[in-house]
């Protein structure tokens, strides 16, 4: 599983599913009231939608990893850019051949960077 939304304090303001930029929170109407969930298959756990829900009450299932930090190991990379190349949101930069680096403002933490590398160089530090 990915993220929870509890129904019962959901106000139904919709900004998960405006904010998600995978796609994963959906909405459906079910006996005339407005139902937001997260479809696990889409929802890449960087928990964009926990963080900025106006009512809090977005959480992480059971056993969910929470990615803290993300980052390249500069003695394991190769410059190859194939994280650059994955990364949505401009948070990777470098030049072909040299040694890339995350800008952690810009980073969401999804993990997509990570999942393309062919060397293990990029790093992800999870919450206790």
């Amino acid at each position: 599983m990915s993220f929870i939304i509890d129904q019962n304090r959901c106000v139904k303001c919709a900004y998960c599913e405006f904010l998600c930029p995978f796609g994963a929170v959906k909405h459906t109407v079910e006996n005339r009231t407005d139902i937001f969930t997260i479809d696990e298959t889409l929802c890449r756990s960087c928990g964009l939608c926990a963080a900025y829900c106006t009512n809090a009450c977005i959480s992480p299932a059971p056993g969910v990893k929470i990615r803290k930090k993300v980052y390249i190991d500069e003695n394991a990379c190769i410059g190859c850019s194939l994280c650059q190349r994955a990364c949505r949101f401009g948070a990777i930069s470098g030049v072909l051949k040299e040694k890339f680096r995350i800008d952690a403002d810009r980073c969401i933490k999804c993990g997509l960077c990570a999942e393309k590398c062919r060397k293990n160089a990029v790093v992800t530090e999870y919450e206790d």
